[in-house]
This record gives structure tokens, sequence and C-alpha cells, in this order.
């Protein structure tokens, strides 16, 4: 751009000097303004191409930008990733929050205090600690207390809400067995140094939270009764309590994954189920896919992915899905499709086994196109197009059309494609080996091809958190898993 503003302002100059009566170039003659021009013309295409990119680079980082707000969408890789920072032994990423440029995570000491811990992304340097839960003497030294749950707060920047437990596990006649809580709290915490903005106490019962504007959803489950409540984040304002009764016959349930899928839609999963329920503290519906185990006389393992592209959850078994929106239910053939990544860029594309794979429409059920693939593993949904990976392959298809665009060979069975939004990346085979260990492949995400790749350690996999890719190793002998983050 420098270069290009210098020549023109040189050209300006010319042509003003050109224009003086009595200046040199007046009375020049026509092969020196031939001359001009000559210069002129690759000037001006020079010109042409710097605007042309900054246009590009602009759109480029404007899309990058709305990327960024899409779960499990990786930050920008430029170049090959190296190992930054290795997890210490004891930080549990589960219920973790990312907060700007800190990594907010559980972390149980060697003498079993929980602690709530904030990491810089970049360096893995921990910027804080903060003590939360103390070692009880009467459990035993194998006792774990439940990780906190975390969020960052959108409404406060620089802000994180925890939920913090004494609830957990304990061995008790050498079986784990749950061990209930006595004390729950909500901790607003500075993430940058880990100072308590609030700490109140909240009801026991609340096992996850959610920030929703200036309030806070949290959700339980006891005794077959799910419990959502309303509060304000930073004092014990409670707007709404819902009880939904979501008992079965086969035993105690687990709490699942709750989010908001829209605004105005809250979604929870229990046991084979999803509740949603709105903002305001109307129970909307639950969804129950025990009937069909139970119809099959055979256990059924049930997928349930909250949406925010659809706007709904997704739930389903070995032969049927429900796409559930706080308006509708619309059933579908065939069992759900893991999708890592949803841009929003189809609108309403809901994806199954039954068992090729379906493209459906999540709004009235109706067909939309059928894949050439039967042993789709999971998917990645970006800028229109359609990444499956199957057992052998990465193929693409186009997401409005369903033809195939290309594929790509990959190993049996080492993950789903993650993306940045420039590129895919995969574990690749190195000397045309099937087994690891791998390489780590990023593919342009137009047309398959390789814009570059790196090793891998043995026995690693692929995974995302919070925008951070990370390098999952374990060691078959230890029985360990170790996480190293990629950057």
């Amino acid at each position: 751009m420098a270069r290009a503003r210098r020549v023109d302002v040189e050209l300006q100059q010319a042509a003003t000097d050109a224009s003086v009566p009595g200046s040199p170039a007046a009375g020049g003659s026509s092969a020196a303004r031939r001359r001009w021009w000559w210069l002129a013309v690759p000037v001006a295409a020079v010109l042409a191409l710097v605007v042309g990119q900054a246009v590009v680079d602009r759109r480029e980082r404007a899309a990058l930008a709305e990327l960024a707000a899409v779960p499990s969408v990786l930050a920008p890789l430029d170049s090959p990733p190296q190992v930054a920072w290795e997890l210490d032994e004891g930080t549990h990423l589960g219920g973790s929050a990312l907060v700007g440029s800190v990594l907010v995570a559980t972390h149980r000491a060697a003498d079993r205090t929980l602690m709530l811990e904030g990491r810089d992304v970049a360096t893995g340097d921990r910027l804080w600690a903060l003590d939360v839960v103390e070692p009880s003497a009467d459990r035993t030294a194998e006792a774990q207390f439940a990780p906190a749950s975390c969020a960052a707060v959108p409404e406060l920047p620089g802000r994180v809400a925890c939920l913090v437990t004494n609830g957990g596990f304990d061995v008790v006649d050498g079986q784990w067995s749950p061990v209930p809580a006595t004390s729950t709290r909500v901790l607003v915490l500075d993430a940058l140094d880990g100072a308590v903005v609030v700490e109140r106490e909240v009801p026991t019962s609340a096992r996850w939270l959610t920030p929703s504007g200036d309030d806070v959803l949290l959700v339980g489950l006891v005794d077959g009764t799910l419990h959502v409540r309303s509060q304000t984040l930073l004092d014990d304002t409670e707007h709404w309590h819902v009880t939904v009764d979501v008992a079965t016959d086969d035993g105690p349930l687990t709490l699942g994954e709750s989010a908001l899928v829209d605004a105005r839609t809250f979604a929870v999963g229990h046991g084979d189920a999803v509740t949603l329920v709105s903002t305001d503290g109307e129970v909307l519906r639950t969804v129950d896919l025990s009937p069909e185990s139970a119809l099959t006389g055979q256990a059924t393992t049930t997928r349930l992915e909250l949406s925010t592209a659809l706007g709904a959850a997704v739930i389903g078994g070995e032969s049927s899905t429900t796409v559930v929106s706080a308006t509708a239910e619309v059933p579908l053939d065939g069992n759900p499709l893991p999708v890592v990544v949803d841009d929003g860029s189809v609108p309403g594309l809901v994806l199954t086994r039954t068992p090729v794979l379906q493209a459906w429409d999540a709004r009235d059920g109706e067909p939309r196109w059928e894949g050439s693939v039967v042993d789709a593993q999971d998917a990645t949904i970006l800028d229109g197009r359609v990444h499956v990976g199957t057992s052998a392959w990465l193929v693409t298809f186009d997401g409005e059309t369903g033809a195939e665009l290309w594929r790509w060979a990959r190993p049996t069975a080492t993950g789903a494609p993650l993306t940045d939004g420039r590129h895919l990346y995969l574990l690749g085979m190195r000397d045309d080996q099937h087994s690891a260990p791998y390489d780590l492949v990023a593919l342009h995400v137009a047309d398959g091809s390789e814009a570059w790749r790196t090793p891998l350690p043995e026995m690693a996999s692929l995974q995302v958190l919070h925008r951070l890719l990370l390098a999952r190793s374990f060691d078959p002998q230890t029985q360990e898993e170790a996480y190293s983050v990629l950057r």
C-alpha cells in the first residue's frame, strides 16, 4: 500500500506540471508522454490489486469475526501449530470457561482441595488460584468433589460466573457413590486476577449454571424432579422456579447438557429426554426417547445436540430423531449425525443416518437430499458446504443440493473435522499408514487440497475447547491422559 501511494503522488505531480505553461513537460515530445502512459498502466494495475486484496482481507476478517461466536470454531491458525503448553495434572476441563485471554478451570490439588484457577491461554502461565472447597475429614482419601461449572458473562466483560458445590463422589463399601452437597455457591470473579466480585449461596440442588442477560439459570435434578431457576446473577433475587417430573422406571437419571438454543429458549437434557423452558419460566415441552427402547426391547443410545443454528434441540436414538423447538416437534427418520460446527450457512439443515446420509428440513421434516455415504460419523457445516467424516474419507457436499464436491482419504476412526473458518483440520496418514502416529493436516475448504501438514505424537487425537486446539494423548499402560494446547 505505501509504495502504491508514493507512485500515485508522483503521477499526480507530473500531471500538474505538464499542464502548466512553460514547464518542461509542456514542451516535451509525444514519446515522453507515451512513456508516462506506460508507467501509469502497471501502477494502476498494482493499485487495483492492492485495493482488491484489501477488500478480500476485510471480508475475511469480518467473516472470521462472525465465526468466533459459533460454538466449536477454532481461533485462526496462521501456520502449523506447535505445543504451546500442557495442562497440569489435576486440571479439569469440564465446566471450564474462556474469558478473553484467560482459561478458567477447576483444579484438584494433591491435598484434595478444589480450586479455581486462571491461566493465560497463550503461555499456560497460572495467573491466579482460588481455594473454593476444602477437604472434608468425613470423606476418604479417594473422595472427589464435583468440578465447578463456569461461564463467561457477556453482560459483564472480563467476568466469569462459577457454580461451586461440595457434593461429589466417594468410595462407600468398596463402590463409588454420590455424596449430596451441603453447600452450593455462585461466585462471580474477575477473570484476570481471580478477585471475588460476588459470592452467594444457592439451593444445593443446582448443578449447572448458564448466564442469561443480567440473570443466571440454575439447573438441578433431585429424585426424578428437574429444577430450573432464574435468579439475578449479582444477588439472590429469584424471578421464577419451575419443576418438571422426569422420573422413569430405568433407575436414577443423569443430568445432561443444558444451554440457551436461542435468546428465549433454554434446553436441558436428562436421561433419554430433553425439556425446553422459556426464559420467562414457562415449561414448553419435554420429549422422551425411552419409549423407543421399550418397543425394541434393546438399550438405545440417545444422542442430544443443542443447536443455536437451528434454535432447537436435536434428540435421537437408533432409528428416529426429533427436532424440538419452542413451537414444534418435528420427527425424522434415522439416527442423528453429530455436527461439530454449524455456521448457519445452510438454514434449517438436519442430518441423520438411515443408514445412508439423509438431509432434512428442520422446519417441516421434508427430505432435502440423500448423500452418497453409508458410514457417516460426524459433520461440519461451513460456508454452504457439508463436510462429512466417514470411516475412511472426508466427503464434502453442496449443502443445498447434496452434490458431492470432493473427498479426501483419511485414517480410520480418527475424529471429527475441525475448522477455524479458513481450513479444515484432520488427522492424516503418515507414510500411507492407517495407524498412529498421524499428521495434523490443514485442508483448503473449497477443494480439499492440502495447505500444510505437521507431525503429531503417537497416540494423539484432536479436540476443540473454547476455540483452543488440543492434542489429547493417552497412555494405554497407565490409563492416563494428557492434554497439550496447540497454537
